[in-house]
């Protein structure tokens, strides 16, 4: 593995009358020809591009974008040196 970035899955349920978030931590991997998410993986050649958009002081969005489609994934801290590592793959 070359390296990962921490991604986050927020569910919001009800219980007792109160609504909750929980949330689920996972990783995205970079490996030399793909990279694992918790629901799929991508052969690199699949792979188009990647952005970040910040959405608060606390989350940001990291997306995927592959031949599938565009991927969302929530994100804690920056992930530009994650980024960066793929783009040099691409």
């Amino acid at each position: 593995m070359v390296c990962s970035q921490p991604i986050f899955e927020r569910t919001r349920v009800i219980e007792n009358n109160q609504q909750l978030y929980l949330e689920k931590e996972g990783k995205l991997e970079l490996f030399e020809t793909k990279v694992v998410s918790p629901q799929e993986t991508f052969p690199l050649h699949a792979i188009h591009d990647v952005s970040y958009r910040k959405l608060s002081s606390m989350y940001g969005m990291l997306y995927l974008h592959t031949h599938k489609g565009v991927r969302a994934y929530m994100v804690k801290e920056d992930p530009s040196p994650w980024m960066n590592e793929l783009k040099a793959y691409l």
